[in-house]
């Protein structure tokens, strides 16, 4: 799955500061999630777009080469927990959380 985060935008000075609308400016992270076994069959039933989801785990990193010979590097999450706080956000998936276990 992939876990959108947020955090306030800040100016060069460091400084937090106002959108168009008037709200603090945010920017936003995609973290790349890993579930395995169980977890990765539960998320994938229970878990919809626009969920609000808490997820513990550890940071993984890796290296390759692609096909032009150039090293890439890559980050996921592997969960070793996922945690539904919210329902989906009607996307048009006809997941209903409401008896979605907490799993470890």
């Amino acid at each position: 799955i992939t876990v959108v985060t947020d955090r306030p935008a800040r100016d060069k000075d460091g400084k937090t500061y106002k959108d168009e609308n008037g709200y603090t400016a945010k920017e936003s992270e995609f973290h790349r999630v890993t579930c395995f076994n169980g977890l990765a069959k539960t998320v994938g039933q229970y878990c919809s777009k626009g969920q609000l989801v808490s997820v513990q785990g550890r940071i993984h990193y890796t290296q390759w080469e692609d096909k032009d010979g150039v090293t890439r590097y890559g980050t996921e999450i592997l969960a070793d927990k996922v945690d539904f706080l919210s329902r989906g956000n009607g996307s048009g998936d006809d997941n209903d959380n409401t008896d979605a276990p907490e799993i470890d």
